[in-house]
């Protein structure tokens, strides 16, 4: 035996065990793994070059563009807004990422959406004359008499104790739980576990865009098809969403599961989106105190004629819903759309994903005028809405259900709280940040509010 084998076996025991023959092969099936690998990734990071198609910086494996994204360290709707600058400055309809290994296409133009299958938002699975016709003024007043009773006064008296986003979050919760007709709270713990796992943007859920086969089926809650199941059965009179639901359930061919799956979406978009939307919108109003001014003397004036609030007097109250739409505008809650494509010329992958920077449109200097300012003026006009640069809730019949409830809900929070408190930004507080670790567009730091009485 030679020096140098001895010095191996001492130094590798294991070598001993190991047959030399096995040791060689296992070797070079490693090198061959290795270098197909290499091979196949340098393949997949030219895709867009062989395409011609314009691509974003250089990709790096495993992440491909996202890295920082998946890491948490910048939220995806800053990310993809920055890129939407990018493409358009050089007068691209669109151009072309990387996510981790899979080419994705950031489209630029308002115009370019994707007849395909929506991942983010969630496919709207209700035809679009059903969506307009399923809430209606009755179910609004309803729900308004029962908010003013149960919670209208006790959030002004909460937010000159604690923080605006935990008194925020806590009613909201039990207002949107008695808009839809569930009982918060034998739910809290329930939603909040649905809520992290709806909007979530872990690294799980980028691995699931880039490889959908790994994506589980959805599960209706049980809870949810228990109450619509008893709605079903028992003729129920209740004046709710789960009741306009059901009664969509009972006269169309959708199959139940699919009507609680989209129940249980709604309900966690409109929680969900409400709260950040009025966090956004506070801090705003803080920040303009003339805005904020004027909004509170629109809501004095209907104060004093002593006229119970309906559905049909807020939406007399101009200024309060171009506020609203001002802040939906500047904040888009569903800051970016997610669709997988089908039969777009453009797109040489036809099942490829599709990403869309709503926050790049509604930010656009082409669509609208100072659009870094916050501006409600912008609303008044009797001009409609342009359904191509204005999309707070994505495309689909889904989005004018949000719109609806959303909207409803902050002007009832703004109405409640403006009647008593002002709002400003509290000194020494740092400016918010986006979250990075939500799918939607939501503070994570502040805004640092500070509510006083009038």
């Amino acid at each position: 035996m030679s020096f140098s084998n001895i010095c191996l076996s001492e130094q590798f025991t294991f070598l001993n065990y190991i047959n030399p023959q096995f040791l060689f092969y296992s070797i070079l099936i490693g090198t061959f793994a290795s270098l197909f690998g290499l091979v196949w990734i340098l393949r997949t990071y030219t895709y867009f070059e062989k395409q011609k198609i314009p691509r974003g910086s250089l990709p790096k494996f495993p992440y491909g563009n996202f890295r920082e994204i998946v890491k948490a360290n910048t939220s995806l709707h800053t990310f993809l807004w920055k890129y939407h600058n990018k493409f358009k400055r050089k007068k691209l309809r669109f151009g072309g990422l990387f996510l981790l290994v899979r080419p994705v296409i950031v489209a630029v133009e308002p115009s370019e959406a994707s007849n395909g299958t929506s991942w983010f938002p969630k496919e709207c699975k209700l035809k679009p004359q059903e969506a307009a016709a399923l809430l209606t003024n009755d179910l609004f007043n309803s729900f308004i008499k029962t908010f003013n009773s149960s919670v209208k006064s006790a959030i002004p008296e909460t937010l000159l104790k604690s923080e605006a986003a935990t008194v925020l979050k806590d009613y909201l919760l039990e207002s949107t739980c008695l808009l839809f007709g569930f009982q918060a709270p034998q739910l809290v713990e329930e939603i909040n576990e649905l809520l992290e796992k709806n909007f979530a943007t872990s690294f799980k859920f980028y691995l699931r865009l880039c490889f959908p086969v790994l994506q589980s089926p959805p599960k209706p809650h049980k809870r949810l098809l228990e109450l619509m199941g008893a709605r079903k059965k028992n003729d129920s009179e209740a004046n709710d969403v789960v009741e306009a639901f059901t009664r969509l359930l009972n006269d169309s061919d959708h199959a139940v599961d699919d009507i609680a799956e989209e129940v249980f979406n709604v309900f966690l978009d409109t929680l969900s989106y409400s709260c950040s939307s009025l966090l956004f919108c506070f801090y705003e109003l803080a920040v303009n105190s003339e805005t904020q001014q004027e909004l509170m003397g629109e809501i004095r004036r209907f104060n004093q004629k002593n006229e119970a609030l309906t559905y049909e007097s807020l939406e007399k109250m101009e200024f309060l819903n171009a506020t609203i739409k001002e802040t939906l505008r500047k904040y888009p809650p569903v800051s970016t759309l997610i669709q997988q494509s089908k039969n777009l010329d453009w797109n040489p992958d036809k099942n490829g994903l599709i990403f869309k920077s709503i926050l790049g449109i509604h930010r656009d200097p082409l669509f609208y005028t100072k659009p870094e300012a916050f501006e409600p003026d912008r609303f008044m006009d009797t001009i409609p809405v342009n359904e191509d640069t204005y999309l707070p809730f994505g495309v689909g019949s889904g989005s004018q259900l949000r719109m609806q409830l959303v909207s409803l809900q902050m002007a009832l929070v703004l109405v409640g709280v403006l009647s008593q408190l002002k709002v400003t930004l509290r000194e020494g507080g740092a400016p918010f940040k986006y979250n990075p670790k939500l799918l939607y567009l939501s503070p994570s730091e502040g805004p640092h509010l500070e509510f006083s009485r009038i």
